[in-house]
């Protein structure tokens, strides 16, 4: 989903030293044959040298009796031991280890013959005794190093996944299935929960989220609990979103939906070649794929979808022109301000690239939102048939999948009568017509954010709810929140 979209950034995919992981795959049963210890004390590793921070000088150095100290390994060499091909990255501001992570994972957990892949994930490590907050960015580790709320919450450890094909790895899209991306997260958590011993929570955003309910279905007991942010449950051509317009500040509405004619109508031949000349000059844009005109029309008929996604404060909305008033130019400003939020500009080839595999996704079983074009169309604003910006186009030489509806079902239903599982979501966000609301005696929760947009976090909530959030982190980890 387009509304997955927080904070995206271009792919992040870490090329240094990838070609090596076949070789250190060959060689991980010998290094793990050879002893981790320094010639004295317990052959049970300390891997975080008692808190003094990795790969210091004095891991790998027994200290204290000799003949019953533990024995030390630095972080990078306990991460290696679990299959990694590790890349210490510096420190964060307050001290704690980055290390960029590659790890050489089956392209089908059924079926080791099927080839391999390769997962790039970054780690925010304070200690194996911290709790961990894995997360699902719901496309490729995009995040890297920056720190979600939670983290800071638990004053814990942090893991960025990876998606397949999202990140440019993978060629046969029927291995690309909810399942399989389960599958990846599983292979991950058992590779590092004995390094990391205390409780461990899932998080995403958006579409991260609806993998982390994913993950939670499949797995259980791999993480504690999980928090999905604006996460929506969708069908194909979902119309519950059609009715969002009708909640939100109606005379914002009226003028988003009268920019929205005048870009389409008697102001288009003004806006659209500015608009198109700013998406090849600002945004380094091309259009091969979709042509500039139904490229303009998506984003067209998106725009007050954009706006109440990513802005709708009252001040968003009194800034606004007047398109009766407004000058050409100030029209192309306020649309291509909205329109171009993701950095490339909508149905490009550059976006079309960066979601071509989400695309996939929502077309496969994950479900895509209808928007309000009935109207626009019957006014000859629109054509029948415009490819929109939240169904969008899978990869070029893909072809489409049939919509699995019992999937979708399956991962909705659990959505609803699962266990541990918060959903926090916001009124003013689009996405939110596809909220879960989980039933009555389930062991889930539902937060919502008070004129709040597709960005709000742990910090947008209520104190009473933030606290009721904390109550319900604490209880399902075991764990108090410093």
């Amino acid at each position: 989903m387009i509304g997955a979209w927080y904070g995206v950034r271009p792919s992040r995919i870490p090329t240094e030293g990838h070609i090596h992981m076949k070789l250190l795959v060959r060689l991980l049963p010998l290094l793990l044959l050879l002893p981790l210890t320094t010639g004295c004390g317990s052959t049970e590793p300390e891997p975080d040298c008692n808190g003094e921070g990795a790969d210091k000088a004095n891991c790998g150095v027994c200290s204290g009796d000799a003949a019953n100290a533990p024995p030390c390994i630095s972080v990078t060499a306990a991460l290696e031991a679990a299959g990694f091909l590790v890349k210490p990255a510096g420190k964060s501001d307050d001290g704690a280890e980055l290390y960029d992570l590659t790890l050489l994972q089956q392209n089908d957990h059924q079926d080791p013959s099927a080839g391999t892949h390769e997962q790039y994930l970054t780690l925010i490590h304070r200690g194996f005794d911290r709790p961990m907050n894995l997360i699902s960015t719901g496309y490729s580790n995009y995040l890297g190093f920056d720190q979600d709320e939670l983290t800071t919450l638990l004053a814990g450890n942090q893991l960025v996944l990876d998606k397949r094909f999202h990140n440019g790895n993978g060629d046969d899209f029927s291995l690309f299935t909810r399942k399989q991306v389960a599958d990846d997260a599983h292979d991950v958590v058992v590779r590092l929960r004995e390094l990391y011993k205390s409780a461990w929570i899932g998080s995403g955003f958006s579409n991260g989220g609806v993998d982390m309910v994913s993950f939670r279905r499949h797995y259980p007991d791999d993480v504690d609990a999980a928090v999905a942010f604006g996460s929506p449950f969708m069908t194909a051509e979902d119309t519950r979103f059609l009715a969002f317009f009708d909640t939100v500040d109606a005379t914002c509405q009226d003028r988003l939906e009268a920019i929205q004619r005048a870009v389409l109508g008697p102001q288009r031949t003004a806006v659209e070649p500015a608009v198109q000349a700013m998406a090849a000059d600002e945004l380094e844009d091309t259009f091969t794929r979709v042509e500039p005109a139904r490229a303009f029309e998506a984003a067209a008929l998106s725009y007050p979808w954009l706006f109440w996604q990513y802005f709708g404060t009252p001040d968003d909305c009194t800034g606004l022109p007047d398109p009766a008033m407004a000058t050409a130019e100030e029209l192309t400003t306020a649309f291509f301000d909205v329109t171009s939020i993701f950095g490339t500009y909508p149905m490009s080839d550059g976006y079309l690239t960066f979601f071509g595999a989400y695309f996939y996704e929502v077309q496969q079983s994950g479900g895509w939102p209808a928007l309000p074009r009935a109207e626009l169309v019957a006014e000859g604003l629109l054509p029948e048939g415009l490819v929109d910006m939240e169904r969008g186009l899978v990869p070029e030489g893909v072809t489409p999948p049939m919509f699995d509806t019992e999937e979708n079902n399956a991962l909705a239903e659990f959505a609803r009568l699962g266990d541990g599982v918060a959903f926090v979501y916001s009124d003013q966000d689009p996405w939110s017509a596809g909220a879960i609301t989980p039933a009555a005696g389930s062991g889930n929760l539902r937060f919502d954010v008070t004129n709040g947009n597709h960005l709000a976090t742990f910090s947008s909530l209520a104190e009473p709810d933030q606290a009721a959030l904390s109550a319900f982190i604490e209880e399902k980890l075991g764990i108090d929140l410093p």
